[in-house]
């Protein structure tokens, strides 16, 4: 009888010890699943579309003269939000139906006309964030109104940190929730190898670089499950040996944004602005000339002058214009007085151009140098050059005091709204200058 039920226990052990580590080796398979994805390789053969011809921006004639750009030329309606305290300054906008998202470091806010600022239910901390200030760490999408976050999760025992991209529920459930959602809450996440330059629900960019350099190769494209989609060559196809005492004299310049919801961007000594039309198809949009004042990659690594060179150190774009940033080193004779007597060979500072890339006119403006953006003849309010865009807006972000002190009213009523807006504006706040 007790033999009996030895063996009956003995049984009914063994079936649970073997449910459990059937449950145990479900849950381990579904991880690894998740963690150790082989990505595929490489599903499209890149297309190089030539149907558009590719607009050039005259920079090398723009330099030479100078002239204002109005607002008006590129922009109709211009709007004014209050967007906090320098405590959480924003780091990235997108826009969403009637407003706007943007991310107070490490918070996310929703930005109404009229309406007090909404916390958006994603509870997140500094450390969730890249470490940089880098953008496109946001995405929108207006179909489905989910908005999507490029993040990490830090491991405390190892140091190492998980970067993934998470996607929440659409707009309105996550605003109307009572409690936050967590990082690790979130229903959809997609594990990355790497931080991803730009993304969309569609497909991710990542750039590489020509071997043993900062240089730009090219970049690929991927699906959000880390599968290769194609990969796109451009810029610079040999620069010989690159000695590490170089590094330094290197003027590296790239970015990225989306236009039109199609990837666009810029790469480190190359002229062209590119664009994906779709996941295996780019198109050349802008060449950028730059003529005597540019400076070839072999020409810099090999310790070529830089001085009366020029670059690119900052690219946006709306429906209307492109806008950019452009250095011009200047030269400095250490000899003395003797060199500064041949007319050719004079001193001349470094001077930083702000640029306008008119496209219904196919004309590329120089702003004077000591404009700080184009005249606001909208609303008379600052001047405005964007610091960054999202769909077909583009915004900048001043201190309070700034607005007080160089908006001058002078009663029109075009000046209405932003007479109503100053004189609530509290003077610790930042204000985000929105046109479109």
């Amino acid at each position: 009888m007790i033999k009996n039920i030895s063996f009956s226990l003995f049984f009914a052990l063994l079936i649970l010890a073997s449910g459990c580590k059937q449950k145990n080796e479900g849950t381990a398979s579904s991880e690894t699943e998740e963690t150790a994805y082989q990505p595929a390789s490489p599903k499209y053969t890149a297309r190089h579309d030539h149907s558009t011809p590719t607009a050039k921006i005259d920079v090398e004639s723009a330099i030479s003269t100078s002239s204002p750009v109005r607002l008006s030329e590129v922009a109709s309606t211009i709007e004014y939000y209050q967007v906090g305290d320098d405590k959480y300054p924003v780091t990235e906008v997108v826009a969403v139906e009637g407003g706007f998202i943007a991310l107070n470091k490490p918070k996310l806010y929703l930005y109404r006309q009229g309406k007090k600022r909404k916390r958006v239910g994603l509870k997140t901390e500094y450390s969730n964030w890249r470490d940089n200030e880098s953008g496109n760490n946001l995405f929108y999408d207006k179909k489905t109104t989910r908005l999507y976050v490029q993040l990490k999760k830090l491991n405390q025992e190892t140091g190492y940190s998980t970067k993934y991209i998470g996607e929440l529920p659409p707009l309105d459930s996550v605003l109307a929730r009572v409690h936050y959602l967590y990082p690790d809450s979130l229903p959809n996440r997609r594990i990355l190898k790497n931080w991803v330059e730009i993304f969309t629900p569609e497909m991710s960019v990542g750039r590489f670089y020509y071997p043993g350099t900062g240089f730009d190769y090219g970049v690929n494209t991927f699906n959000l499950k880390g599968d290769t989609l194609c990969h796109f060559y451009f810029g610079i196809d040999s620069i010989g040996t690159i000695k590490s005492d170089n590094f330094y004299n290197f003027t590296l310049f790239h970015t990225s944004y989306l236009y039109d919801n199609k990837p666009t961007f810029s790469a480190t000594y190359c002229d062209t602005v590119y664009r994906l039309l779709d996941q295996q198809t780019i198109a050349p949009v802008y060449a950028i000339h730059l003529g005597k004042y540019k400076a070839l990659a072999t020409y810099v690594i090999n310790r070529g002058d830089k001085r009366n060179k020029a670059w690119v150190d900052n690219l946006r774009e709306n429906s209307q214009a492109v806008f950019l940033k452009v250095h011009r080193e200047g030269k400095s004779n250490k000899s003395g007085w003797l060199d500064n007597k041949d007319k050719q060979n004079q001193d001349f500072p470094s001077e930083d151009y702000l640029m306008v890339y008119l496209k219904n006119k196919r004309q590329t403006k120089a702003l004077p140098l000591t404009a700080r953006g184009m005249i606001n003849d909208l609303d008379g309010g600052l001047p405005f050059w964007p610091d960054g865009q999202t769909d077909e807006y583009m915004y900048m972000i001043r201190p309070a005091s700034e607005l007080k002190k160089g908006i001058k009213l002078t009663g029109s009523p075009k000046q209405e709204t932003l007479k109503n807006f100053l004189s609530d504006l509290p003077d610790n706040q930042n204000v985000m200058i929105v046109v479109k």
